[in-house]
């Protein structure tokens, strides 16, 4: 079963939520490159946010469906978070693209809380598939 057909069998609030973490990072990458004083801001959020995906798709091919598959976000999107709350308050960001960092920042944050939450439940003997 490829990752999207097991996705489709998640409950439909996690689809719903996986496609803001689609979304949101996209707009916040167009409204960095709006401006050049954010576009290495724009590089690092698709480079970050691109390697923690491929690590969950490495994860999905090795072990499926399990809850360790949050564990591929947290290296790559704990620095996007760190970098893009330093830029954020650093107050030379316009205020277009800072909003834009805090709403990224913000969907990160939760996201990465359902990874460590799902981790943890994967070290506490939750070994299942979850579809």
């Amino acid at each position: 079963m490829t990752f999207n057909e097991a996705a489709a069998l998640l409950p439909q609030w996690v689809q719903i939520w996986m496609i803001l973490l689609g979304v949101i990072p996209l707009a916040a990458v167009i409204s960095f490159l709006l401006k050049k004083v954010t576009w290495k801001d724009a590089a690092w959020t698709v480079v970050l946010f691109i390697a923690g995906g491929l690590a969950v798709q490495y994860l999905y091919s090795q072990m499926g469906m399990v809850r360790l598959l949050g564990a591929g976000h947290l290296p790559f999107w704990i620095p996007l978070v760190v970098y893009l709350w330093r830029r954020a308050q650093s107050g030379l960001v316009p205020k277009l693209q800072t909003i834009m960092m805090w709403v990224l920042i913000a969907t990160l944050v939760v996201a990465m809380a359902f990874d460590v939450y799902d981790v943890v439940r994967w070290l506490s003997g939750e070994r299942a598939p979850i579809v």
